[in-house]
């Protein structure tokens, strides 16, 4: 709780100037695409293509996911989360991706399946069946209650190594933030090895201050 607290009323900052230009002009993609498409009333994603790179929306959620051209694979996701769809029936590939790695993996998905839907393969990584269902899915829990108190979350996810068929480890960067102000109450830096066993330390509900 000191945490959050200590860390209200910082303005969330965002620097992409140390990133490569493809990272740059992708995340520049994202933001004219998320401006012009903010809602989509019937719920169901939206996606846009380039060359390398996947921008996803449902409703206020946005994501741009940039991948290898050679392998298909993930690099890195950087998203905008501000509703909860809640469980839904999935069509997407991820029982396939998931066959790609390990034969005790999941198809885990970078931004959660809650959050944006059937996802595109590039957003969709083989990862140990316990990590997803486990600590992966106990920090989509708590940026789910985050967004039901009304914060935004804005996250990265980047898959190690980059490109990589079955990644060895998810380093995950995400602010939470007070929309109205743009105020930032909470960061957490976690990263994840692509193993059984990783644990995820979240914030509860209760702790989570009211806007």
């Amino acid at each position: 709780m000191a945490k959050i607290m200590d860390s209200l009323g910082r303005p969330i900052m965002h620097s992409l100037d140390g990133l490569p230009i493809h990272v740059r002009q992708l995340a520049d993609m994202f933001r004219g695409h998320g401006q012009r498409q903010v809602r989509n009333k019937n719920g169901v994603n939206d996606v846009d293509r380039f060359d390398d790179g996947v921008i996803t929306t449902r409703g206020g959620n946005t994501k741009a996911t940039h991948f290898d051209p050679e392998t298909g694979r993930p690099i890195t996701e950087r998203g905008t989360i501000t509703e909860d769809f809640g469980s839904s029936t999935r069509g997407d590939n991820a029982t396939d991706v998931g066959n790609l790695g390990e034969s005790t993996d999941d198809g885990g998905h970078l931004g959660g399946h809650r959050f944006y839907g059937d996802t595109p393969d590039e957003g969709i990584a083989p990862q140990a069946a316990n990590l997803n269902r486990g600590a992966w899915k106990k920090m989509e829990n708590e940026w789910a209650d985050w967004v039901g108190k009304g914060y935004q979350v804005d996250y990265t996810v980047e898959v190690m190594p980059p490109g990589a068929v079955r990644p060895d480890s998810f380093v995950v960067n995400y602010t939470v933030t007070d929309p109205a102000t743009g105020n930032a109450a909470y960061r957490n830096f976690p990263m994840f090895d692509n193993v059984a066993g990783e644990a995820f330390d979240r914030v509860s509900r209760t702790d989570m201050p009211d806007l």
